[in-house]
Formats: structure tokens, C-alpha cells, sequence
């Protein structure tokens, strides 16, 4: 089994928001735990929010959104870059900084944030000349969630208690 969801959003500050529900209300019907869903919005509120600081002024970006396996795969696709600079330019501004960032730093946390709570964190360039910014969480879940259960029915696995 797999659920995938994707959305087409403006380069808007409202965006992020709207996402992080959108998300967080599909992963609680699922019966995620609250503590993993603070994870995904913090994380997905961070990528949402760089999309829309580095990509192009007129372009959208992309949402996508795949769980499979009893975990949650999170791309955020933005096109172009502000300054007109291919997505491989616009990576070294993302990158995740070794190290402590500076109490003072205006930028650079918000990688730094995605990696502290989700696994795989990856950045790469992509097609529409941005960047993705890809990462997975591992599902936790409430006693007796119907995610749980779907995702065990689809390996062969029956029973009602998970």
C-alpha cells in the first residue's frame, strides 16, 4: 500500500500553514502520534519556508508527500532562485552547516532543524532549475491506528490489534 499527496502551492508565507494542516490532518486520521506529527510540521514548515524564500518570485512550488512502509517520505520542490541562479548554486546557500550555528546568524537553522527531527535529510537540484529538499520520518503509532493496520493488511499481516 501507499498514499501519496501532492500539492501545488504559491510562493506564499500563507502557504505554509495551509500545508502543515493539510499534512497534519491526514497523518492524525492515519493515527500517527502527536510527538511524530510535531516532527513532520516542524520539519515541513522549515522546507515549506525555504522554498519560499529562495525560489523564483513567480514561481509555485511543490509538496509531495509518500508513505509507505510505515514511513513518511517529504519532498519539497521549489523552481528557479530568486537571483536567477541554478538549483546547484541555490544548494550551497541551503547547505546544512556542520557545527553550532552563530546565536547572531540571521540564516541556517532551518536545515539544521529539519535534520535534528527527521531522518535522511537530502538536498539535491532538480528539473525545474531549484532545489528539493527531501526528507523521511518513521511513523509512530496510537493503539489501534487504521494506518498501522493498512499498512500490515498490505504485507499479508491480519488481525485487528496492531
Amino acid at each position: 500500500m501507499e498514499i501519496k499527496m501532492v500539492l501545488h502551492l504559491p510562493r506564499d508565507a500563507v502557504s505554509v500553514p495551509v500545508t502543515r494542516q493539510v499534512l497534519d490532518r491526514c497523518m492524525e486520521t492515519l493515527g500517527v502520534t502527536e510527538d511524530t506529527r510535531a516532527d513532520i510540521a516542524l520539519a515541513l514548515s522549515e522546507a515549506c519556508a525555504n522554498a519560499i524564500q529562495h525560489a523564483s518570485l513567480r514561481e509555485e512550488y511543490e509538496v509531495r508527500v509518500t508513505v509507505r512502509d510505515c514511513q513518511c517520505v517529504i519532498e519539497v520542490v521549489s523552481a528557479g532562485s530568486r537571483d536567477g541562479k541554478p538549483g546547484g548554486e541555490q544548494l550551497a546557500a541551503l547547505a546544512v552547516v556542520s557545527g553550532p550555528v552563530p546565536a547572531t546568524a540571521e540564516h541556517g537553522r532551518g536545515l539544521k532543524i529539519i535534520d535534528a527531527v527527521t531522518d535522511n535529510l537530502q538536498l539535491w537540484p532538480n528539473e525545474r532549475l531549484g532545489a528539493t529538499v527531501h526528507f523521511e520520518k518513521t511513523l509512530e503509532w496510537l493503539p489501534g491506528a487504521p494506518g498501522r493496520q493498512l499498512f500490515r493488511a498490505d504485507r499479508g499481516v491480519t488481525g485487528r490489534q496492531a
